[in-house]
């Protein structure tokens, strides 16, 4: 474990985390995967950390107790990222205020931390397909506003910290989602795993 690089990848159990987890411990990476109720197969270069991410308050616990795992990480991933799915005219307040904490916060306090460690080198932030188009959103407003304001934030990052390898990739609705689309092509989560790989790998030294 110690001779080799280390990476934190939130919503590791989902479906593109579980791809994640698989390309990068392959890969000859180590992992420590968070998730929040479905823990994956644990192995000797895989550690599954359990984390409630719902208040600012336990996600700064989250950190605290894994911050000695947390320092040995060179890679982020910010794949964690609930989505609110509803008719923009039943939108409330707590609708945005929870996508905005999932997609945005969440990625913003675990991203800062990393960055107060001084061995962070790549950061993946994870969108959606058309993310920050000005346009209107039928389903997902406020998940698009998180993301946008994620896309902002990443290529503010990269401006202040030059150093450090600041990346968003946003795929099409990945096979086997739960939300789908009308039309267009699906992305396989194997396919998108394999190029956050390629971008994590080029950015750490």
């Amino acid at each position: 474990m110690n001779d080799l690089n280390k990476v934190l990848i939130t919503g590791a159990s989902g479906l593109l985390g579980r791809s994640l987890v698989k390309k990068f411990t392959y890969g000859g990476w180590f992992v420590f995967a968070h998730y929040n109720k479905n823990k994956g197969a644990g192995s000797d270069v895989c550690e599954w950390l359990p984390g409630d991410f719902s208040t600012i308050e336990k996600t700064r616990k989250f950190i605290e107790k894994n911050k000695k795992n947390l320092k040995q990480c060179t890679a982020l991933i910010n794949n964690y990222g609930p989505i609110t799915y509803k008719s923009t005219a039943d939108i409330t307040s707590s609708d945005l205020n929870s996508d905005l904490h999932g997609n945005l916060i969440v990625a913003s306090e675990i991203t800062s931390y990393l960055l107060r460690s001084g061995k962070l080198q790549s950061v993946v932030n994870i969108g959606f397909e058309g993310v920050g188009e000005i346009r209107p959103y039928k389903k997902i407003l406020p998940y698009a506003i998180a993301k946008a304001g994620l896309q902002l934030l990443t290529i503010s990052y990269e401006s202040e910290f030059p150093e450090i390898n600041f990346s968003m990739v946003s795929p099409s609705s990945l096979t086997g989602g739960e939300y789908g689309k009308a039309s267009g092509e699906y992305a396989e989560p194997e396919s998108i795993a394999e190029e956050i790989f390629k971008i994590v790998c080029s950015g750490n030294k």
